[in-house]
């Protein structure tokens, strides 16, 4: 038994299926105001669901899949998911299915900046055939803060440099990521697509880029100078100052991004460049 948000849930677990066993399980907790789940490795025959109570909840082999699947592009993603406890704790009708959810399939986004995909669903079928027999596939925006900075350097308070570029804030995982200028970009998609929301806003984007120019751009340099007939090498640091950082801002840019469940297990690809960012292979 089991108990989230005040809800209670019984299961049973069968190592095969057991008309029988599922049957006396039932009978056990017909009373029991809570949920009831039945979960199995194996898969599920038309012939064994039709029978069964339909106040009961079955996870067979396929579902477990697509859980430990999409916990798993979760935490490379970031953001979170309906998965098979929220379905069992949900009042609403139909289950699974968000608002946001909803407004995003009955308007697809248009006019979003999304970096132009070269990794169609023909060629992301192809290419995870090959790797974790993907078996389901869906294509995500995922937002960028992108901004172009000019960055002082300083040796104490000596300005030794300045360095320019362009870098993004992933808005889901908060992580710095390069960015090209010559990055091409459409406004609508005509594949199907889900675009998702920043986790953060403008300014705490801009507080990470500061932040991460700060880490990648301090470094020690080694200076040498004579002095009475002796050389002297001492380390000095140079480092940019925060406050001194410029940041233009550029705005959201969206990176579609193809999640893969798969018999083998998942993987993450990303649609703009066609680099697999992600694999994790597994067993049940």
């Amino acid at each position: 038994m089991a108990c989230k948000g005040g809800k209670e849930v019984v299961f049973y677990l069968m190592a095969t299926i057991d008309r029988a066993a599922a049957e006396a399980f039932i009978a056990r907790f017909r009373s029991h105001p809570g949920r009831k789940v039945i979960a199995t490795l194996e898969a599920l025959p038309p012939s064994f669901l039709e029978p069964l109570d339909p106040s009961v909840t079955l996870w067979d082999r396929a579902a477990l899949e697509h859980e430990i699947g999409r916990t798993r592009i979760e935490k490379v993603m970031g953001g979170t998911d309906h998965g098979l406890v929220d379905e069992l704790v949900a009042d609403d009708y139909p289950r699974l299915i968000s608002p946001e959810l909803l407004e995003d399939i009955q308007d697809p986004s248009v006019g979003e900046r999304i970096v132009r995909p070269v990794i169609g669903t023909e060629d992301i079928r192809e290419l995870s055939r090959k790797t974790v027999s993907g078996f389901r596939y869906r294509l995500e925006l995922v937002p960028h803060y992108v901004f172009g900075y000019i960055c002082p350097l300083y040796m104490e308070n000596e300005k030794v440099g300045v360095e320019r570029g362009t870098l993004s804030i992933n808005g889901l995982t908060h992580k710095a990521e390069s960015w090209s200028e010559r990055t091409e970009v459409v406004y609508a998609l005509e594949i199907s697509h889900r675009t998702l929301e920043p986790a953060i806003g403008t300014e705490d984007a801009r507080r990470l880029a500061k932040r991460e120019l700060v880490r990648v751009s301090s470094y020690d340099k080694d200076i040498i100078r004579e002095e009475n007939h002796v050389t002297i090498t001492e380390k000095r640091r140079v480092a940019p100052r925060e406050e001194q950082i410029v940041l233009e801002d550029r705005g959201v840019f969206y990176i579609p991004i193809w999640c893969v469940e798969g018999v083998h297990g998942v993987m993450i690809v990303n649609a703009g460049t066609g680099k697999i960012v992600s694999e994790d292979y597994y067993r049940i």
